[in-house]
């Protein structure tokens, strides 16, 4: 069985611990990853974690994750783009505010901009993975790693935001985050300890954007598993998908609807049966009536109004589907293990060809977003695909 995602990449460059930033490079700077030699207090050394290093050699043609014929990019729904990052590195998530403005967040502390000509790598000061990058617009960008390693995009440079946890010991690492235009950012991944100002002690696994002083500040929301997915049709009208196994051994599959209404500050949730006996990692919807969700073995669940359960939909395959994003309700995305890439046409879902670089194994895909239909990204294992529309 392979590794989850999240595991894999934990190891590469460890997001526990605080890491301060001297500088901050801009979006303009093609300035890569840190030098893989130099490892910052309490992190691991680069490539310690054999898993998330993609191979520079060849492989087995017997092998079935092995590419051995060459597909033309004039054939192929997805060709890569080159993006001046080292092949060591994978790439984790993807988002943009427009077709010539998108970034790409990943391992070894990279962030990448597509400038609608070329990638380009930017400095973060930093080794960890970052798990997520979303924002409301080209000036309010985010990028996650854990509680204590937040970074923010004004438009211009990218800063280290304050830390999300009280405590310089506290410390979890963040694997969703959603952004809108009103302000609202919110993001999530495994729980930790939150301290209530009397003192009290509990447990959350979210943290939503606040002020403090004028200036940014997070509230804890209480919750104990851990959160892979954050989707919302509005700040009002959100899901979150996860696992909950540390508690609940069965229960990685966990989903939770959250709705509020006349002004109330905080949400009531609600579990939805998912149906899933596995790990459910991603979560997207055209709109509040019509929300998917993907996780491990193939699995790609359905939610539609008036449903009071998950709807179970077959896949086509069985890899682990760790995205999914699409551009309307008709034409929807999924990726995941071994260059998985899947396609959603309103009726049913089928696998999308990718033009791999041939003597290769297929790339495990992490990232899916897109501007528009005919323009569509994928991110994974040291690779960025991109779909420019029907061929």
């Amino acid at each position: 069985m392979k590794l989850r995602v999240f595991a894999r990449l934990l190891l590469l460059a460890s997001p526990f611990g605080v890491f301060a930033v001297a500088s901050c490079a801009t979006a303009e700077e093609a300035i890569g990853p840190p030098d893989p030699g130099a490892t910052l207090p309490g992190q691991q050394e680069a490539g310690s974690d054999a898993g998330a290093v993609v191979p520079d050699g060849g492989c087995d043609g017997s092998d079935d994750d092995c590419v051995t014929e060459a597909i033309s990019c004039d054939v192929a729904a997805w060709c890569p783009v080159a993006t001046n990052v080292s092949s060591r590195y994978a790439l984790t998530s993807v988002w943009g505010a427009a077709p010539n403005d998108v970034w790409a967040a990943g391992s070894g502390g990279t962030l990448i901009h597509w400038d609608g000509a070329t990638w380009k790598p930017t400095a973060t000061g930093v080794r960890n993975t970052f798990y997520a990058v979303g924002g409301s617009a080209a000036n309010d960008v985010w990028a996650v790693s854990s509680t204590d390693v937040i970074f923010h995009f004004d438009g211009s440079k990218w800063a280290l935001a304050p830390r999300a946890t009280q405590n310089d010991w506290e410390s979890a690492p963040l694997f969703a985050l959603r952004a809108d235009g009103a302000g609202n950012v919110r993001v999530g991944g495994r729980w930790t300890t939150l301290r209530e100002p009397n003192g009290d002690t509990r447990q959350g696994n979210q943290f939503v954007k606040t002020t403090l002083d004028g200036g940014v500040a997070w509230a804890g929301v209480r919750g104990t598993f851990t959160v892979h997915g954050i989707w919302g049709a509005s700040a009002d009208d959100l899901w979150l998908v996860g696992d909950n196994s540390e508690w609940v051994s069965w229960q990685l599959g966990v989903t939770m609807h959250g709705t509020r209404a006349g002004g109330a500050a905080e949400h009531t949730w609600t579990e939805v049966d998912s149906q899933s006996s596995v790990l459910l990692e991603a979560v997207w919807g055209s709109s509040a009536n019509d929300v998917w969700a993907v996780g491990d073995n193939g699995t790609i669940r359905r939610f539609v109004a008036g449903a009071t359960e998950w709807a179970i939909v077959p896949a086509p395959t069985r890899e682990a589907l760790h995205a999914v994003w699409g551009a309307s309700a008709s034409d929807v995305w999924a990726v995941g293990e071994s260059g998985t890439i899947l396609h959603f046409d309103g009726t049913t879902w089928s696998p999308s060809v990718a033009a791999f670089p041939v003597n290769k194994k297929r790339p495990h895909l992490y990232g899916v977003w897109g501007s528009s239909a005919n323009d569509v990204w994928i991110v994974g294992d040291g690779i960025a695909l991109r779909h420019g529309g029907p061929k």
